[in-house]
């Protein structure tokens, strides 16, 4: 399945206030909170990153592959990439299949994730090992209006993924780690104002 992915994140100081603003407003919870797996691939040059482009295999409820790609026509006030996804039922076999291909485990993340869909946009409340933010995938204007309608701030969505999140906190942190996952960020009190996301 192919889409047009256009999304904006913004970092949550209070998820299950977030969440009552959201079902105040009127959306349905689509999924409770969820445990995700994310392994990242890429050629042993890195040669998708150095193009903009992410092969990812995910375990959740379902397992998915995605494939990721920049618009020819890049908008600097939203995230916009053309995805491709499929489910697979086994995740180490998906996993041994990529590698078997040539692709290697670039990094991996976990988080929690809560999905919503409130009109024509899907918005999920998140918790990494680094913070919470929540996402909200829509066409342009509608992202604008549900940002105006839960009192977010529109100059302070992020338009960056959470592997270049991990990139700014390893980097203001000096941090040695190459996965963002719980157990290897336990111990650490982040604060990402001090990460220059934007």
């Amino acid at each position: 399945m192919r889409h047009e992915e256009i999304e904006v994140k913004f970092l949550i100081a209070d998820l299950a206030a977030m969440r009552q603003r959201l079902l105040a407003l009127g959306a349905t919870r689509k999924t409770p909170r969820t445990y995700e797996d994310n392994w990242l691939f890429d050629t042993p040059d890195a040669q998708l990153a150095r193009q903009g482009r992410l092969l990812r295999l995910r375990r959740a409820q379902r397992n998915l592959i995605t494939y990721k790609e920049p618009p020819t026509h890049p908008d600097p006030d939203f995230k916009v990439r053309h995805e491709y996804e499929i489910e697979v039922n086994d995740f180490a076999q998906a996993r041994t299949i990529l590698q078997k291909l040539g692709f290697t485990p670039s990094g991996r993340y976990e988080k929690y994730r809560e999905t919503f869909t409130y009109q024509a946009a899907e918005i999920v409340l998140d918790e990494v090992p680094v913070g919470m933010f929540m996402e909200i995938e829509a066409p342009r204007e509608v992202i604008r209006s549900i940002a105006t309608a839960l009192g977010l701030d529109f100059d302070a969505r992020l338009v960056v993924g959470y592997g270049d999140i991990f990139a700014a906190v390893r980097r203001t942190y000096n941090l040695a780690v190459t996965d963002m996952t719980f157990a290897a960020l336990r111990s650490l009190a982040i604060d990402l104002r001090a990460c220059h996301l934007h």
